[in-house]
């Protein structure tokens, strides 16, 4: 697990400062860490989402927007964390193959020196 603070998100060991963020017409008082941009970066992305979904359902309440948002960033985010697991995975595959594969080249120099 990644124990590095997040740019931008407030951490314990740096003073937070208060970034102001306009999300889909409400202003919201954030603290941030070291990276105020960050911030302003995620909240125009969802900002963003939020604007897209509504023009899709215009009758739709800002919770039930916000909602759809939310359901569809942790979509993003289970699939890119299944794809870096499967990645993990193909590069442990690979390396054991590559050590299996120099420790046979070992043995057979070993036998071709004899």
């Amino acid at each position: 697990m990644n124990t590095e603070p997040r740019p931008g998100l407030e951490s314990s060991d740096s003073a937070p400062s208060v970034v102001t963020v306009n999300i889909f017409g409400a202003d919201y008082a954030l603290r941030a860490g070291s990276d105020p941009e960050y911030i302003r970066r995620v909240a125009r992305h969802v900002d963003g989402l939020m604007r897209e979904i509504s023009g899709r359902a215009q009758n739709a309440s800002a919770t039930r927007i916000a909602v759809l948002v939310a359901l569809q960033l942790t979509d993003q985010l289970m699939s890119e964390r299944a794809e870096s697991s499967a990645g993990k995975r193909d590069l442990r595959e690979l390396a054991e193959q590559t050590d299996s594969l120099l420790s046979r080249l070992d043995q057979t120099l070993l036998e071709v020196v004899e």
